[in-house]
């Protein structure tokens, strides 16, 4: 009896330690698996941070106040999702996890690296491409509000709005800029087959094309050029200041008809044209 006894009460005692020792386990583990999906929810929400800017550049560069007004309209409706029931947050997540059961459903570009957006996206809409961004953003919004894994991200953001209408600005007078520029190559270009015997400031009067028009704008200390652009009705001034060494200096800014008003184009420093 006494063997038994003594079989019976080892047999407990392993039976206890290794139920106190798994517990333990499972205890210590827990910080792991936490951490290990938090770390998830990051990769996720990378991820899914990649295709909305393949999707805003692509946008961006077509049409940068159409692009402004889809964030505006994205950032209230995240507000409306914040100030929802739960209950209809996770209706709203259930039907767009129906929708794009796995997160590469997100991927509207879905090609190869090299392959430019441009030519990735040539057979999608802008509509398309506008829908498959809001719906990024709004299961974004949820999955912050309803998984605690995503605590602390952002589907958008007052920063990035404000940011975002700087960079229209400063997008927009970039390409103002090259077309000011382009201007001024076709007027020298025609200046030198037509007048190519004659100062600048003593040329053709006024150079008229299809999309535009320039002429000379008296000024006391530079040489001015006002340009129109008759497809926006736009106006800019293109001009030269000619230091004691006969240095140039060239500006650009955006104008009013009368050439009178000049403010300066806060442009994007970067090579590529737009």
């Amino acid at each position: 009896m006494f063997w038994l006894w003594l079989a019976c009460t080892g047999i407990v005692g392993l039976v206890v330690g290794f139920s106190v020792g798994a517990r333990a386990a499972v205890i210590s583990m827990k910080p792991d698996l936490q951490e290990l999906k938090r770390n998830l929810a990051c990769d996720r929400n990378t991820g899914l941070g990649v295709l909305r800017r393949e999707l805003a550049n692509w946008m961006f560069s077509r049409d940068p106040d159409r692009y402004l007004l889809i964030y505006k309209q994205a950032h209230d409706v995240v507000g409306k999702i914040n100030a929802a029931k739960r209950s209809d947050q996770q209706a709203e997540l259930s039907k767009l996890t129906d929708q794009y059961p796995f997160y590469t459903d997100f991927d509207l570009v879905g090609t190869r690296d090299h392959v430019l957006y441009a030519d990735a996206l040539d057979a999608v809409s802008y509509d398309d491409a506008e829908h498959r961004y809001a719906d990024i953003i709004r299961f974004q919004a949820l999955k912050i509000l309803l998984d605690d894994n995503w605590w602390g991200f952002h589907a958008t953001s007052a920063q990035d709005m404000a940011h975002l209408e700087e960079y229209v600005t400063r997008f927009k007078d970039t390409r103002f800029k090259n077309r000011l520029k382009n201007a001024i190559r076709e007027l020298h270009a025609h200046q030198r087959n037509t007048n190519s015997d004659r100062p600048p400031e003593a040329r053709a009067s006024l150079y008229e094309a299809d999309t535009f028009s320039v002429r000379p704008v008296p000024h006391f200390a530079e040489i001015r050029y006002g340009v129109h652009f008759k497809d926006t009705n736009e106006f800019g001034l293109y001009t030269i200041f000619l230091d004691d060494s006969s240095k140039a200096y060239i500006g650009f800014y955006r104008s009013d008809a009368g050439f009178r008003e000049e403010t300066v184009l806060d442009d994007l420093r970067i090579d590529a044209p737009l």
